[in-house]
């Protein structure tokens, strides 16, 4: 038994977003490791393809690491390259050098989200362009490239001319193409056609005063936020000059015999909505529709956020990495099977690498649930089946002692207890207003309803399939209208629930198939899956009693308000599919939008107890968690990788925790900066009350 191998192997399934798999030596595994959710590499021949791409799952589901194994293949073809963006990475840096960097004449005539959108537009450009330098200049110094050489002689420096060109225009502000973000932004209205007329005519006398352009910039921007225009993103397309990019990238790559660029676009999801949505208007969008099929983009969403603007999605690829989606949509038992058979094969891919030893070594698969077990564990996702293993390795292989079903069971509640858990305790101290953290809380007291009818569910009796179970029956699995998904998208993008297939119930419904938490079934008792007996039993999860549409019913009826923004009207949530044929207008002052709004009447109570001054960025608060649980001092690089982020923005935010006397900023014996949870956050932050533990009602743990 090859301890240290073992854990080797679980630490790379536990890596977080752009983390390198790379030996001793520094040489790269991702070709050795790389394990495709599907047989034939299908995941990875079709993010190869020349089309843009959505790879959509939650956290944890291998977006990156398919990016990497697609890099790795790319940097073999003579015809493309590639460039990566960390866009989440990106928009952190980028945002947090606009505090003063702004040119003054901006700060006063642009409203603060233009700017920020400005930055972050401009950032995202500059690192695309430093992405496809580096990419380039490998090319053409490496001793592969004998073809690409001699079909350009110059120099690599040669070639960067232009771009170096179009980046000194971003980084000292000579880009706002005044004319063009006017003709961007007619619009039908004869108003704002006067406007636009006498905004060209005066364009000539005001060109050379940045503070006069930025005035008209904003004044167009406000213009169009006025009219809602969905032209509000041609103005920075304009602004930008995207098509002069676009063309400076193909006169480059054509030189070098290149036929096409992959820009691959990472953590995209982590951004606010409206600067996702703004990427993709401004930027993915025109490299898309413009660029003659010369960039193909490769975008990693998660489920529920895909938002594609102009992009048509009928000649784009969508791929699933979650397992409703992933494995087949047929039949719940070969969608079953074949996600167990991923689990089987990441596992054994990694153990045999750097153990080279047979699995019964370190797995006692005796019982012949042990793949399943782990499966359920993890529901084939590689990062959470990395955590598990961790945990069943401080359990039992340090012991010398193999790894068993019960084993399995016993990591899962851990894991959801220290990873899952306290998602919601923690975010009562969330820097958002009331109504944000009222309806967070919200989604609490829905989940509690649903875990409290799993429990009673153990002990029913009356309908036909539950009478003939023997024992416990499952009840870990639930059924909900599919047009009741998105209510329930947070819980699932948190993992207190994952959807799990798709069905018709027994009235030819649409319906959405849901599983608890497997670690959270194991602490409350609740047995998980679906009996496998009887023919019959394949349609268990569509059992009447294991609808759960009058919770969310319930729920929305008791926590959802329909509020305007103009004259603070509450709605009834009948007048909803009214109000929504409207676009939203208040029908009382025919004025305001209206908005949903998600209150939670059972914790309000907690939600208003905490203290304004002890509220905090999720970012900040995810740092005092993490050095909570390790209980120790840590480097930003090891917050980073627990938080999925970047470690420059884990010391920006320790130095603001610090300067709250919330953790100590020291150092180690090499000098090197070091983080430590203070006494004072561990009260105010980590101090539970009854409140705060999940109510599931009784018997749990029984």
């Amino acid at each position: 038994m090859k301890k240290d191998e073992f854990l080797k192997a679980v630490d790379t399934l536990k890596l977080y977003r752009r983390a390198e798999l790379v030996d001793e030596l520094g040489q790269e595994l991702i070709s050795d490791l790389y394990v495709d959710p599907l047989p034939d590499n299908h995941v990875l021949r079709t993010v190869l393809r020349p089309n843009t791409t959505f790879l959509i799952g939650r956290k944890g589901t291998g977006k990156s690491t398919i990016f990497q194994m697609a890099q790795e293949s790319l940097t073999r073809d003579k015809y493309a390259t590639w460039a990566y963006i960390d866009i989440k990475t990106l928009y952190e840096s980028s945002t947090a050098e606009l505090l003063g960097s702004a040119p003054q004449s901006y700060e006063s005539a642009l409203p603060p989200d233009a700017i920020r959108r400005l930055s972050v537009f401009k950032s995202f450009v500059i690192e695309l362009i430093r992405e496809i330098k580096t990419q380039i200049t490998q090319r053409v110094t490496s001793s592969m490239w004998n073809q690409v050489r001699e079909a350009f002689t110059g120099s690599a420096t040669d070639l960067f001319e232009k771009l170096d060109e179009f980046v000194e225009e971003l980084k000292q502000d000579r880009y706002l193409d005044i004319t063009g973000s006017i003709q961007a932004s007619k619009q039908d209205e004869e108003t704002h056609k006067e406007k636009v007329k006498f905004a060209a005519k005066t364009t000539a006398t005001i060109s050379s005063n940045p503070s006069a352009q930025a005035q008209l910039l904003a004044e167009l921007i406000s213009e169009l936020e006025k009219t809602r225009s969905q032209n509000y993103s041609q103005v920075f397309i304009k602004v930008f000059n995207v098509r002069g990019l676009i063309t400076r990238l193909r006169e480059i790559l054509t030189t070098l015999n290149m036929r096409h660029i992959y820009i691959f676009i990472d953590d995209f999801s982590e951004l606010p909505r409206a600067d996702m949505e703004q990427v993709i208007d401004t930027i993915l969008t025109p490299f898309n529709n413009w660029s003659e099929e010369f960039i193909k983009l490769k975008v990693a969403v998660y489920p529920g956020r895909l938002y594609a603007g102009q992009i048509d999605l009928s000649k784009v690829d969508e791929i699933y990495l979650d397992i409703y989606r992933a494995y087949g949509r047929n039949d719940v038992g070969n969608m079953e099977d074949r996600a167990i058979d991923f689990t089987k094969r990441l596992v054994t891919t990694r153990l045999l690498y750097f153990c080279n030893e047979d699995l019964e070594a370190y797995f006692d698969t005796s019982s012949a649930d042990f793949w399943q077990t782990l499966f359920y564990s993890c529901l084939g996702n590689p990062r959470i089946l990395g955590y598990i293993l961790f945990f069943c390795y401080e359990t039992t292989i340090i012991y010398d002692k193999r790894i068993g079903v019960k084993t399995i069971q016993d990591a899962a509640r851990r894991y959801y207890e220290e990873k899952i858990d306290h998602s919601f305790r923690l975010n009562k101290f969330l820097q958002e207003t009331f109504e944000e953290r009222s309806s967070i809380y919200s989604l609490k007291e829905l989940f509690e309803e649903i875990v409290k009818r799993a429990k009673a569910l153990r002990k029913y009796r009356d309908s036909k399939v539950m009478s003939e179970i023997s024992g416990r029956p499952p009840t870990s699995h639930f059924h909900v209208r599919s047009g009741y998904e998105s209510i329930l998208s947070t819980l699932e993008l948190n993992f207190f629930l994952t959807k799990y297939y798709e069905m018709k119930d027994r009235e030819g419904r649409d319906v959405s198939i849901y599983a608890i938490n497997y670690g959270l079934c194991q602490q409350q008792s609740i047995a998980f899956g679906r009996p496998r007996e009887t023919r019959e039993q394949r349609l268990y999860f569509i059992e009447r009693v294991f609808d759960f549409s009058p919770i969310v019913v319930s729920y929305i009826k008791v926590n959802q308000e329909i509020l305007c923004n103009n004259c603070g009207c509450r709605h009834g949530h009948e007048m909803l599919p009214a109000i929504q044929a409207f676009d939203m207008l208040c029908p009382q002052c025919k004025q305001g939008r209206c908005k949903l709004v998600n209150l939670s009447r059972k914790y309000e109570r907690l939600i208003r107890s905490v203290a304004d001054e002890t509220l905090l960025p999720d970012t900040e608060l995810g740092i005092l968690k993490t050095l909570h649980d390790e209980r120790q001092s840590m480097f930003a690089k090891e917050i980073a990788a627990q938080l999925d982020c970047s470690y420059q923005l884990v010391g920006r935010r320790g130095r603001h925790l610090a300067e709250r006397s919330l953790l100590v900023r020291g150092e180690n014996e090499t000098g090197r900066r070091t983080f430590e949870i203070t006494p004072t956050a561990q009260e105010v932050y980590f101090s539970t009350t009854p409140e705060d533990q999940m109510d599931f009602g009784g018997d749990g743990d029984n």
